[in-house]
């Protein structure tokens, strides 16, 4: 059942965390307020929240952490200044502010994440692409990313239709030309990522060396991930300089996918560095 729109803040506890704002950050965003109330900018910041628990209702929901009461909240989100005010979205923490921030501040950050009807265009577009009508697909997201240069959403998804259609050269001109704002995005850093391995895996398959990396590619993006990295390790072992150490490029593109607190990852990166000193 979806959660009914609320117009005023939430007042959310340890137990109710789950569903108030995990749960309910599923279907639309959630701005977080962790407060306490000896923090006089926190006091400030209450009427603002207020009027924006209404203009943003069945939009987005303001709810508040007391972090006296539920300390606990704060550690697991790393609260170490007050207001600290942060927008999960699909159970994550999306964006954060710190301070009693202007009311069109706030509205700035909300807008960022509150569904649009390009959201709906999107998601249409992503799905004709996946029913083979890549081309259909991706005049509408070139629209979208185009209009809406402050929705990465779209930029992300126009570069991701183009990598799984194998339109390699052109995604990788438009990462090339990503938004100065976006570097070290981490979305932006995965789809370059995924770009790496996408390369590997179209290596010409007549050379003995080149197959290899090309088949441990299509094994990664089919779940196989120790095997790929098995695969590009032994690469690196016995040609550490084919394509200009391609099997390292690769692996590294792999640990970004798989993420710094992947054990998988831990373990082969040490691997790796073992083969390099």
């Amino acid at each position: 059942m979806s959660p009914q729109p609320v117009a005023t803040p939430l007042t959310v506890t340890t137990a109710t965390f789950a569903q108030e704002v995990l749960e309910r950050s599923a279907r639309e965003p959630v701005l977080v307020d962790f407060w306490a109330a000896w923090c006089g900018p926190c006091r400030s910041l209450a009427p603002v929240l207020e009027r924006l628990a209404g203009a943003y209702a069945g939009q987005a929901t303001i709810a508040k952490v007391d972090t006296d009461a539920e300390p606990e909240l704060a550690t697991r989100y790393g609260v170490r200044s007050l207001p600290t005010l942060a927008v999960f979205r699909h159970g994550k923490v999306v964006d954060a502010v710190i301070g009693a921030q202007p009311e069109g501040v706030l509205r700035t950050v909300l807008d960022a994440h509150v569904e649009r009807e390009s959201d709906r265009e999107r998601t249409t577009a992503v799905a004709a692409a996946g029913a083979g009508r890549v081309d259909e697909a991706l005049a509408t997201l070139e629209r979208l990313a185009s209009a809406e240069p402050d929705r990465p959403a779209h930029f992300d998804a126009l570069v991701d239709v183009l990598i799984d259609a194998g339109r390699l050269d052109a995604a990788a001109a438009r990462l090339a030309n990503a938004p100065v704002s976006r570097e070290g995005d981490t979305a932006l850093e995965g789809r370059r990522a995924r770009l790496e391995i996408a390369r590997a895996a179209t290596v010409d398959a007549a050379d003995p060396v080149g197959a290899r990396l090309a088949a441990a590619a299509r094994q990664f993006f089919g779940g196989e991930h120790e095997a790929a990295l098995e695969g590009w390790l032994g690469v690196m072992r016995e040609a550490p300089r084919y394509g200009d150490g391609a099997a390292q490029r690769t692996l590294r593109a792999a640990f970004r996918l798989l993420g710094d607190g992947s054990d998988l990852a831990t373990r082969y990166r040490r691997r790796m560095a073992a083969l390099l000193h």
